[in-house]
């Protein structure tokens, strides 16, 4: 069933959203990686670091659904754009990286038209600003650089800590999810 999979690949990814962070980084400060690909990473990583919410009307534990998709959705594109590098780091980051095409399958069988809303978001990851960080800079220039590091490891350990029960307990709940993002997805149709 495309939820229960959904679900469980969805609580996967959260528990190790602390690790997949270090993974981002590390392919953020990769000169292999194309700029434009690096910007859109230190994006993401932004949007994780602002709590900024990607899916409308979900919060708590539920809200990081959005973050890990969204990571996801930028990898996706970027294993496109910078396919040798990418290929690198996957031989590197096998946990994260090798499951992609899996998790984001399992996503889109499960969300469908609901992933256009984060499919969007994730394009304009480029543009992404916090605190007067903007992701250009986080990628380019060195001190930004290496504030976003410290930023991402301050929040894998002050917030990024997730109890595996809760969020077993916040995962039935999950359609909560779909259904945003699929009301979402029609309004930007309509």
């Amino acid at each position: 069933m495309p939820r229960d999979r959904f679900s469980e690949l969805a609580i996967d990814a959260i528990l190790a959203l602390p690790q997949d962070l270090k993974v981002v980084l590390r392919m953020v400060e990769d000169a292999e990686v194309g700029d434009e690909s690096r910007v859109a990473l230190a994006g993401a990583l932004l949007h994780v670091l602002s709590s900024g919410n990607a899916i409308p009307g979900v919060r708590g534990v539920l809200q990081r659904v959005g973050d890990v998709l969204l990571l996801r959705l930028v990898l996706e594109r970027i294993a496109a754009e910078s396919s040798d590098a990418f290929t690198r780091h996957r031989e590197e980051s096998a946990d994260m990286l090798g499951p992609l095409e899996d998790e984001l399958a399992a996503a889109r069988a499960y969300l469908g038209d609901g992933m256009r809303v984060l499919e969007h978001m994730a394009a304009g990851m480029a543009s992404v600003n916090h605190q007067g960080h903007v992701a250009r800079a986080c990628a380019l220039e060195l001190e930004e650089n290496n504030w976003l590091y410290d930023a991402v490891h301050e929040a894998m350990i002050e917030e990024l800590d997730f109890d595996e029960d809760e969020l077993e307990r916040e995962m039935r709940k999950v359609d909560r999810v779909r259904d945003a993002l699929v009301t979402r997805a029609q309004s930007l149709t309509s």
